[in-house]
Order: C-alpha cells, then structure tokens, then sequence
C-alpha cells in the first residue's frame, strides 16, 4: 500500500519504467545521446556517407523508424509535476475571490501580463505571452476529472493513463503507439528526455525510449594516457563476437569514434543550459530537426507542489518553464514550425485558498497550454468559479482531461482517441489546420532562431538641459505615523515631492530618495515608479519578514508632482527620505561627473577614517574633497556606496553634510551580522566633507566613491523604468548565472531608451538564487575590475542597490560575482548625457 501522501518525486519513480539493458538498446540510447548534443539530419541521417552508416556497418532504417510523411504530427508532452497554481498561472485579477482566497499570493492585475478583460498571465512567462498574441498559443481553462484524487501518485497514474480508475499498467501514449506500430517493429516513434521511460510511454505491446540530455564526454580526451587507453579497448574489442563481448565492445568502439567526430562540429561554448527542462526541450528539437522518426517526445519537470514559499517556488517553476519553451523553439527548424505542437499536463491545480505557510495544497482542476504553428489560439474551457468556496474547498473542472487527450489524438496525430481513451469525449477543436499545412500565423515564436529583439523604447535627449539640486536629507513620507496602515499586497501609495521639503511646486523632473520597506508580513518586493504612469515590470528592493531595507531610487515624478511605490506582497510599512531633485534650473544646479570606483573610506583598516569600528551615538567626518576621484574644489555632491560591516545589533546609518544638524533619515539599514551596502546621493559640507553616524549598534563602515557632482558635468535624465537583464530568463545575457569565471556585460546605451551619447548609467541592480557569501561589483566595460563593490551578498538573499556608473566599451558595463553563483536582474532608471 502506498502512503496517499507520496512526494511528487516518489510518484514519478512508481510511474517510470527503466529499459531493458541489452547490448542492442545500449546502441541505441548511445547514439541517441549523440543526436541529442547538436546533431542534424545532414550529418546524423543523411544521405550516402552519414555518420550512422559508418558508425553502426547498416542501414538507419534497421533500428530507427526513419524520416516521417509529410502529414505526419509531433507531438512534446511537457509534464509540471506536484500539481501546477492555475490561478497563479492564467490569473483572475479582477475576481475578488481570487484575491481574498489566495491573500499574500494573489498576482496584481498591474503585475500580470493582459490576456483578455480581468485576466492575465503569470508575469514570468512572457513566451506564453508572444505566442498568445501571435495566435499560437490555446489555454484550455478548468481541466481535470470527476471525484479527483488529491495523492500525487494516484491523481498522476491517472494522467498518465488517460483513466481516472484503479492504477493502471499502460499510458495513453503508450496505447497510442501500440496501434500505431500495428504490430511492427518497436521502433523509435517515441521517447522520454531524461531517466526513464514514464507510464505514459507504455503500451501493452509497446513502449517508448530513453534519451539523456547529457553531454556524451568519453572519447573526446586527447592525452596520451586517454590515448593508450584508447588503444586498449580497441584492441580487446577486435575480433570479439560471442555473446555480449562483441556488441559491448563495439559500442565502446563505436563511442570513440563518434567522439572524436563529434569534436571538431560540436563547439564547447554549445553546451546546454544549466536547467535540466531546458536543456532536455533543446535535446527534444534536436531530434526532431535529425527527422529520425519520432511521432512523441516527453520531458517533465517540478517541484511544482508548493506547501510553502510559493511566491519564490512558484516563480522559479514559471520562469524554467518559459525559458525551456522559448529554446524549443529557438532550435526546432522552421521546416518543421507547421509539424509540431507542444501541450502541458500536471496531477492536479492547487487550493484556491492559500495556507499559513505562504503556499497552496494539493487542489483540482488547472489550466493547460498548446503551443504550435496550426493551434487555433485562444481560450477553450471556462475559468473555474471561486464563489462559495469554503477553506477547503476544491474547484469544479469544465473540461474532462480525456476530452483534452482526444482533441490532441484526433486534431494532431491521426485519430483513434475512442481506442486509446476507451470512450467518446469532446474535441475541442483545438487546431486550425492539419499537420503540415500552412499555418495562418507563420512560424511559431519565429521558429529556427530568437527572433528579433526588442524595439527599443525612444527617449529623446531633452532639449532643455537639467540640474540636480542636493538638499538637507528630509524624510517626506512615513505610513507609521498617526498609526497610518500599513501598505497591503497590491497596494500602492502615492507620494507627494513637488512642493514639499523645499522642492519647487513647478518644474521638478526628478527626485533623488531612499525608499525603505519595514518589517514586511511576506518576502515583497516595491516597484517605484512616476506618479500617474502604468507600473512597470521592475523593482527596486526586497525585503523579509524582520527586516528593514531602504534603496536609493533615482525617479522621473509624474505630472501630477508624484512618485508611486507598489507593494507585490503582504503588508509593509514605507518611508521616503529626500536628499535631492532636478529641474532646469542652471543656476543653483550641478551636473554629475562619473568616476572610476574608488574606495575613500574603510573602518576596518583605518582608510579614510580612524580604524575602528562606529559606536553608537558617535559620528564621524569624512573628508571628501580632493580625494578618491573627487577634485579638491567645485564638488558640491558625492555619489558612494555605504556598507554597513558586521554590526552589533540593529541599527542605521545617517550621512549629512557636515555643519548641518542631521535629520530622522537613514542611509542604510542592518541586523547584526551583516554586511549591507546602499547607494547614498550626499551633498557635502562647507569644508568638502561629510559626517557619517551610526544610531543604535557598533559597526565598521566602508565608502566606495562612483562620481561627483559640480558645475561641469553631465545631464541627468530620467527614464519610465525599465528591465534590461534578467538571467534566470536570458533577458540581456545568457540564460546562466553569474559566478566565478563568468562575467556579465551588459549594453546599457542605445537600448532601453538610453540613447547612443549616454556617458553614464542609472541601474538598480538586483542579486537572487545567492549560492554563498560573495560581492557583485559593477564598472565601464572596458575598465579594470574594481576592488570594490556594489552588492554584498549571503546564501539565500535577495538584495537590490541602485548603482550609478559610467558606460564603457561597447556601450556597455560589466557586473561580476566572483565567488558564488547568483543569478542578476537590472532595471534602468535614467542616464546621463552631455
């Protein structure tokens, strides 16, 4: 009996059937693994003198189905295991059950990506979002079955069977293939990228195949201790023919020499993607550009059932998932774009009530997508109804999932659903035209290659010059007091600039603010953006529940005198503290002059500063003038990072101008043990310097210097914020992280509204998926890396800081991460011209 709490992996060990390990299938999956790695048709299945002739001493159609007709459909079957969030995935926004019952999980309207009235898609998965606009995509809506079963092993054998009833022995696909074949050979017309071959793959006479998404290695070594090695096992392998010793000792033959073909064509920089969904959906293309004979390939991925932390879960799971489509059909040749589609399936939906551990339970019905060049896109189904719903309550399903299978049987791979399902159930009538026609869209997601990038979004240089106007740091706005609620999930607040704290009523473009979340009720993130303008999909920090963490913003104001910040989760506390503005005003304005990274103070080593660490209630006065790239006359401003090192307890830091009686501001907030930096805009004092203190806990400080402001300079001009790098989706630059070894350059000009002339960027730069302690450190392309730093981060953060640096080569700048992985994200604020 089998605990009806099962793990998702668990379920899928019961459900999965290894190969028979014979001399023949070791051939097969060998080479199969070779197709896999970059292989075309050309040079795997070609004509007189391809690799499979010389390779295996037969003909191809021995062992292999061989090229398939014309009217012939594939079909990829990407399985999300542990029971997908539909509601977080197709969202209802404007339902207001939707938001009670999901709380703090519930995706704003504004966050989502439009669909169609009150409905949007989940904001990581702006693939889906394309191929919805090109037409291409179907969501079937409400799909599952009568009496569900909440076990993953259970709701699952069910899925992969077709049979909502006792456990079954053979798939559906499996079925399939059984009549498929017709009692032929058991030819490779189907298989699974990855370990093993799941149920839906078995027939009662048939079964599908294994192909690894792993890179075949052995062979491709050249030393000379290889090279004896080598030489050995050619020579054991000559003349062998009894029993095992001759097919095994072939295949070892066999592998070297592939290997060493394989060599010159498959470049080392061609490796897969590090996300095993991804990579194992390029491999799927892969074999379908070598038209080997495949009808069916599968793939399959999770965790998908998220009891708890499902904002991060859930994100990462959509993220992989859009990034595994978008490579499929990067790879896939457009000369098969009108000959496949690709569909999803999952156990189960989740609860539409969220639980107490920031998560779902295992729920019912869900959404499911059809990608493909002849899918007649749009919706089908009917979004299942929340209202009523009690706490633990489930949601009824509008499509039975046997009638999602048969739409896809019939509509795409030939017929004879009635066999393989063992009954009559609706078509949905999910294609708009037979494989191999003309699709009415074109090629899906612009098949065969990443298609276009984006047009870039215009920003005129202004024609009017700007200034910037350093004032004595004010806090502007605090929902705490007057006991002000606190932001809600999806909240927004909008806050006052122009008119206020000795900023002009009129003519104010800019504001230069630290934005600070308190103590958070859920992991959130805030977006600030101008007033009175649609909320863009960026961000400017993160915090947890127990922390405070401020963030420089350097912000367009909207028309109305406004600055807006949105709350993505829970409920947070928000303070806006001031330290500047601009506007056209040449006459009490400065321009910015970028500098070179510079270190100008560091407590623990005496730099700049007596060595030791602040203690609380003591100040400090730094001076900057003539210092660290700052010139000794005409600075009026510096830019720096201020990092607060290994303090005590909590605590903040304050920095003013020397000679002015500091404000209830703070610079940087810590908990004890950090190491935590935040950009600081600072005006300096009479005497060219600053004064730093630190309110309630003993801790070093450090300062990095990143430019000045004075009377020549740069313009700064300020931008609607925008999203340049993202590699947890391949946005800016590979789809990797950045770590030791791999640095990231990013074009910052001549995108994104940036202009060409920029000479200078404003970035908030945003560090996640921390693997370990390490720094980011950002600077002109071009440049030597610094030896300072931007981020400091440790294992599990999610941290953001506005970095203020000059472009570089390639109107470009570097980030790097030297000693653990992290995946970056960087939105653009605004830019500097001259």
């Amino acid at each position: 009996m089998l605990d009806p709490d099962i793990s998702t992996a668990d379920a899928l060990r019961h459900l999965s059937r290894d190969e028979a390990p014979t001399a023949t299938t070791l051939d097969r999956r060998r080479f199969l693994n070779l197709v896999g790695m970059g292989l075309g048709a050309g040079v795997v299945a070609g004509g007189s003198g391809s690799l499979l002739d010389h390779a295996f001493g037969h003909d191809p159609s021995a062992w292999a189905a061989g090229p398939l007709g014309g009217d012939d459909g594939v079909l990829v079957i990407l399985g999300m295991f542990g029971g997908n969030d539909g509601l977080n995935s197709v969202v209802p926004y404007d339902d207001g059950n939707y938001v009670t019952m999901h709380g703090g999980l519930a995706i704003p309207g504004s966050q989502t990506l439009p669909l169609a009235s009150g409905v949007g898609l989940n904001p990581n998965l702006p693939t889906f979002k394309r191929a919805w606009d090109d037409g291409h995509l179907a969501i079937v809506q409400g799909v599952g079955y009568g009496n569900p079963d909440l076990s993953h092993f259970n709701s699952m054998a069910y899925w992969m069977a077709g049979r909502p009833n006792a456990i079954p022995t053979t798939g559906w696909m499996g079925r399939w293939l059984d009549g498929y074949l017709a009692g032929g050979k058991d030819l490779y017309a189907a298989a699974e990228v990855g370990t093993s071959v799941p149920l839906h793959l078995i027939g009662a006479q048939r079964q599908g195949t294994v192909v690894s998404a792993g890179r075949p290695g052995y062979g491709s070594v050249t030393d000379a201790r290889s090279e004896r090695q080598y030489a050995t096992i050619r020579s054991m392998a000559a003349g062998a023919t009894a029993g095992w010793s001759g097919p095994v000792g072939q295949a070892f033959v066999d592998q070297l020499d592939l290997a060493r073909t394989l060599s010159p064509v498959i470049p080392a920089e061609d490796a897969l993607p590090d996300e095993a969904i991804v990579a194992r959906l390029e491999v799927a293309a892969r074999l379908i550009n070598a038209n080997l004979g495949f009808r069916v390939l599968t793939a399959g991925f999770g965790d998908f059932d998220s009891h708890a932390g499902q904002p991060s879960q859930h994100t990462e799971r959509m993220g992989e998932l859009d990034a595994a489509v978008r490579r499929f059909f990067e790879v896939l040749d457009p000369a098969w774009a009108s000959r496949v589609t690709l569909m999803t399936f999952s156990e189960f939906g989740r609860t539409p009530w969220d639980n107490d551990g920031a998560g779902t339970d295992h729920g019912t019905s869900a959404p499911h997508f059809v990608f493909g060049a002849n899918v007649r896109g749009g919706f089908y189904g009917q979004q299942p109804t929340l209202a009523g719903l009690r706490r633990w309550d489930r949601m009824a399903h509008h499509v039975d999932f046997r009638s999602y299978y048969a739409s896809v049987i019939d509509g795409w791979m030939g017929g004879g659903s009635t066999e393989v399902l063992g009954g009559t159930f609706e078509n949905l009538g999910l294609f708009a035209g037979a494989p191999g026609s003309t699709p009415p869209n074109g090629p899906v997601l612009g098949s065969g290659g990443p298609g276009p990038a984006p047009t870039p979004v215009p920003t005129p240089v202004p024609t009017a010059s700007t200034y910037f106007h350093p004032i004595a740091p004010t806090r502007i706005f605090d929902t705490r007091l007057g006991g002000g609620a606190a932001v809600g999930a999806g909240q927004l607040v909008r806050v006052p600039v122009a008119g206020v704290a000795g900023i002009p009523a009129t003519g104010v473009t800019a504001v230069v603010a630290n934005v600070t979340a308190v103590n958070p009720s859920h992991p959130m993130h805030f977006t600030v953006y101008p007033g009175g303008q649609t909320k863009p999909e960026t961000s400017n920090l993160n915090s947890v529940p127990g922390r405070t963490v401020p963030n420089l913003v350097v912000m367009a104001v909207g028309a109305d005198g406004h600055i807006e910040v949105f709350n993505s989760h829970g409920a947070t506390h928000c303070l806006v503290d001031v330290f500047g503005y601009v506007d056209a005003r040449q006459s009490s304005g400065v321009r910015f002059v970028p500098t070179s990274p510079a270190r100008l103070f560091d407590s623990r080593d005496g730099t700049g500063v007596r060595a030791g660490a602040l203690q609380p209630g003591e100040h400090v006065d730094i001076p900057v003038a003539g210092r660290a790239g700052v010139p000794a006359s005409g600075a009026t401003a510096v830019v720096l990072n201020l990092t607060a090192v290994g303090p005590d307890r909590h605590g903040h830091l304050r920095m003013t101008p020397t000679g002015r009686t500091p404000a209830e501001t703070s610079n940087v907030n810590f908990a004890p043990g950090d190491v935590v930096p935040n950009l600081v805009v600072c005006e300096l004092g009479p005497d060219g310097a600053l004064r730093l203190d630190s309110t309630a806990a003993a801790t070093h400080v450090v300062g990095d210097v990143f430019g000045y402001f004075g009377t020549t300079g740069d313009r700064l001009v300020t931008t609607s914020p925008q999203r340049l790098l993202d590699t947890r989706l391949g946005l800016g630059a590979a789809r990797r992280p950045a770590g030791p070894g791999h640095r990231v350059d990013l074009q910052v000009a001549g995108i994104g509204g940036v202009p060409a002339a920029a000479t200078a960027v404003v970035l908030n730069v945003t560090a996640t998926n921390v693997a370990a302690a390490s720094h980011v450190s950002v600077w002109p392309r071009g440049g030597v890396d610094p030896s300072t730093s931007n981020l400091n981060l440790r294992a599990g953060d999610t941290i953001a800081n506005l970095v203020i640096c000059r472009i570089g080569d390639q109107q470009s700048v570097s980030l790097a991460n030297p000693l653990a992985d992290c995946d970056l994200i960087a939105d653009v604020l605004g830019y500097f011209v001259p």
